[in-house]
């Protein structure tokens, strides 16, 4: 005989008190041990010969304790949740309250229920779309960026160090209260430390060495330093000066265009279609979360978790590829554990409503990636990088990469649905992109 009491802990989850009778609980500890004492040794006895009281004197209660339980959760729990009329989400979690011989078998299972989605209204949303402009001040700048990044460093001899130069140098150093660190071989970009520092420096020539203590700001950006004095024994090695090259029809033929102002034409086009994906890319994030806004979703806490976890195991991961400790990664964003890891949780929910909502509206309008469409992309990036379809199939298959091939295109179908049946407004003002 069992009994179930089932209890709504929330919208997505399910709580099941279960009491085994205890003639159940008798029948499933007489099996275990019948098993068991087909694999003891018994002084006296042949194998599985041994009687029940005989048999708890050489196997531990413990062992029985565990299989018996194995036995009766099973059982018990998908009976369970059929008379709840409940279908689980992801596995329980379980606790036993009671397990004692001759008497009933009580635990309580917490069940996970799939998500709930209510959709709100999804047609019709008013959305600005930022104004795209690409001024020629935004031209120059990423000109001078191409310009910085093909610079030749010259060696400096006849001088000391300078507001700008780019230094070598070996630096040991010494917070206050704590060992030294270093000695270190540092490239230095004097101007982009802090002010105390590049001003102690200032001067220095190679071969030179200089000591000297500075103090960090009260509002320093690293906690773990910020208000604290620090010691600096620096030695220079090499004085390097940034030369640029001349942005002219030279430089141009060197990266490929006929003249400076196919090149600067060409950088206008590509910052306007790079302001026009960001401009695209606000409308689709405005449109979801209006859309997410007027939904109602619910989802188990066990969606959450794994969420977090996953996350966390990838910043983790990066982390070690940097060699950071967590506790340094956190003093570096100055955040507690408790803080950083409610702000993963936010980010999580975030993501899972988004997901779930835009779901939803694909499984209602019946969109759908088909195994074709799959196919054609995987073309396509074959003829974009100039690699064969049988090479870039192998690399996907082998990553199990269709299924994001199909979540990307099936994304790029629900936005473009969405963006259909919205009305997108031009600029924040209502005035045209340029």
């Amino acid at each position: 005989m069992m009994q179930v009491t089932v209890e709504h802990l929330g919208p997505c989850t399910l709580g099941l008190s279960v009491e085994v009778g205890a003639d159940k609980v008798g029948e499933t500890i007489k099996s275990v041990y019948r098993e068991l004492s087909k694999q003891v040794d018994i002084p006296g006895f042949r194998r599985g010969k041994a009687p029940q009281a005989i048999l708890e004197r050489y196997v531990p209660a413990e062992s029985v304790r565990t299989r018996a339980i194995e036995r009766l959760v099973g059982p018990a729990y998908l009976e369970a949740l059929k008379e709840a009329d409940a279908e689980p989400f992801a596995e329980p979690e379980l606790e036993i309250v009671q397990f004692e011989a001759n008497q009933p078998f009580i635990f309580k299972a917490k069940v996970p229920l799939p998500p709930k989605i209510e959709l709100g209204e999804y047609k019709g949303i008013e959305v600005n779309r930022p104004t795209v402009k690409v001024t020629d001040e935004d031209v120059e700048s990423h000109l001078k960026k191409i310009q910085e990044s093909r610079a030749k460093y010259e060696v400096v001899h006849d001088r000391g160090i300078a507001a700008g130069d780019f230094v070598t140098a070996e630096i040991t150093s010494q917070l206050e209260g704590d060992a030294k660190d270093g000695p270190r071989r540092t490239i230095l970009h004097v101007g982009t430390n802090l002010p105390d520092f590049d001003a102690a420096i200032m001067g220095m020539r190679p071969g030179e060495r200089r000591v000297f203590s500075i103090k960090y700001p009260q509002d320093f950006t690293d906690p773990q330093v910020a208000g604290k004095s620090a010691e600096f024994d620096v030695a220079i090695e090499s004085i390097r000066v940034m030369c640029l090259p001349e942005i002219n029809d030279d430089f141009a033929k060197e990266l490929g265009h006929d003249s400076v102002d196919d090149l600067r034409e060409d950088v206008r086009q590509h910052l306007l279609d790079q302001a026009n994906k960001e401009a695209d890319a606000e409308v689709e994030r405005k449109i979801v979360e209006e859309i997410v806004s007027r939904s109602n979703v619910q989802f188990p806490e066990v969606m959450l978790d794994h969420e977090v976890r996953h996350d966390l195991e990838d910043i983790e991961a990066q982390l070690r590829q940097r060699n950071l400790t967590m506790e340094q990664y956190l003093s570096e964003i100055g955040e507690t554990e408790e803080q950083f890891i409610e702000g993963l949780k936010q980010a999580a929910s975030r993501r899972l409503r988004n997901g779930l909502v835009l779901g939803e509206i694909a499984t209602r309008e019946g969109i759908e990636v088909t195994d074709e469409e799959v196919q054609a992309e995987i073309e396509r990036i074959a003829e974009e990088r100039n690699a064969s379809v049988e090479a870039v199939t192998g690399y996907y298959d082998a990553r199990g990469g269709r299924g994001i091939l199909a979540n990307r295109l099936l994304n790029r179908k629900l936005f473009d649905f969405l963006k259909s049946v919205s009305n997108i407004r031009s600029g924040e003002e209502g005035a045209e992109s340029t």
